[in-house]
C-alpha cells in the first residue's frame, strides 16, 4: 500500500484583503464583533482559526458557538445568526425555505472534511467493506466479524442533529436508520472516549476530532467493491480518511466543510471568511486534520508496503 502526505502550497496572498469582491461599504474587515455557529462536526478545526484571526486582528472579536449542523442551520434562516459553518450542505429542505423567503445568502467551501469509523485498538479488524459497514450501523450484523472474542457490536453515535451522522446514513447507509441498539453521544469527543475504553465499541466522527488520540482509536479503512477511484488504484481497496485520500476522493465519505454567510456589508464576517479561504486560513485546516480546497496541494509519498 502507497501512504501519502498533503501539504499545502501557500501562496503569497494579501491576506484578508484579498479576495473581498463585494461593492464598497464598511471597510471594517479586522475589526467588529461576530458570532459564527459551528457544526460540532469541525470545531477543533474553527476554533484554533477563530483564535489565529483574533491573534492576528486583535479589534475583532469571533465568537465561535459549538452547536450542531441542524441547529445552526435552523438559526441561519430564522437570522438568529449571520455566519454558520457546516460539514454537509445545506439539504433541499433548509434552501427552499431560504429562496421562497428570498433570503440572500452566500455559500463558501472553505475544506473538505470526512467522517472516520473508529474502534477500539484491541479491535483487529482494519478494514471493512461499504456493505459490512452498511449492516454494522444498520444493525443487520450484531457481532464482529472475523474476531471471536470481539462479541457483540457496541455503536456510539452523533446526537440527533449531527451531521456526521447525516452524511454516513447518506454516503455509506443510502438512507437507512441506524440499529435502535446504537447509543447518541452528545459530542465527538465522548464518542471518541467511550470507543477507547470499550473493546467491542464502533463509532463515527469527524476527522477534525482525531488530531491528537491516533494512539486511543483505531480509524477503519472502507472499501467500495468493485470501484476503482482512478486507472493507477485496483478495484475494491480500502481507504482510511487520511488527508491524501480525501483529496483524491478515494475515501467514500467525504464532505464539504462550507461558511454561509447573510452578512451584506464589508465587514469583520466577511473578512473572517477571506481568512478562512486565505492562506493563513487553509494552513489551519491542513494542520488539523481537514483538507484545503483553495491553495494548491501537492502530495508526497512516504511509504509503500
Amino acid at each position: 500500500m502507497t501512504r501519502y502526505s498533503i501539504v499545502a502550497i501557500l501562496v503569497a496572498a494579501g491576506l484578508v484583503l484579498a479576495g473581498c469582491s463585494r461593492e464598497p461599504g464598511s471597510t471594517k474587515l479586522t475589526s467588529g464583533t461576530l458570532t459564527v455557529e459551528c457544526d460540532e462536526a469541525v470545531f477543533p478545526a474553527m476554533n484554533v482559526l477563530a483564535a489565529d484571526f483574533r491573534q492576528q486582528y486583535p479589534d475583532a472579536r469571533i465568537d465561535i458557538r459549538c452547536v450542531e449542523a441542524r441547529a445552526a442551520t435552523a438559526n441561519f434562516v430564522n437570522d438568529s445568526v449571520k455566519v454558520i459553518v457546516c460539514a454537509r450542505p445545506l439539504n433541499d429542505e433548509e434552501r427552499n425555505v431560504l429562496t421562497a423567503t428570498k433570503i440572500w445568502f452566500e455559500e463558501y467551501h472553505v475544506a473538505q472534511s470526512a467522517v472516520a469509523v473508529i474502534v477500539n485498538p484491541a479491535n483487529p479488524v482494519k478494514e471493512l467493506r461499504m456493505g459490512q459497514a452498511d449492516s454494522i450501523f444498520t444493525g443487520r450484523t450484531t457481532v464482529w466479524p472475523n474476531w471471536r472474542a470481539g462479541g457483540v457490536v457496541d455503536l456510539v453515535i452523533g446526537s440527533v442533529d449531527a451531521s456526521t451522522n447525516e452524511v454516513f446514513r447518506r454516503l455509506v447507509m443510502r438512507g437507512k436508520p441506524f440499529a435502535q441498539s446504537a447509543t447518541p453521544m452528545t459530542s465527538s469527543s465522548d464518542i471518541v472516549e467511550y470507543v477507547a475504553k470499550t473493546p467491542g465499541a464502533a463509532g463515527i466522527v469527524g476527522v477534525g476530532w482525531l488530531k491528537g488520540v491516533e494512539s486511543d482509536v483505531k480509524v477503519i479503512g472502507l472499501s467500495r467493491p468493485g470501484v476503482t477511484p482512478d486507472s493507477t488504484q485496483p478495484a475494491g481497496k480500502a481507504y482510511a480518511p487520511h488527508q491524501a485520500y480525501v483529496y483524491q476522493g478515494y475515501y467514500p465519505a467525504s464532505t464539504p466543510v462550507t461558511m454561509y454567510t447573510r452578512d451584506l456589508d464589508r465587514t469583520v464576517s466577511l473578512g473572517f471568511i477571506s481568512f478562512a479561504t486565505g492562506p493563513f486560513g487553509q494552513k489551519v485546516f491542513l494542520n488539523n486534520g481537514l483538507v484545503p480546497v483553495t491553495m494548491p496541494v501537492r502530495l508526497i509519498q512516504l511509504t509503500s508496503e
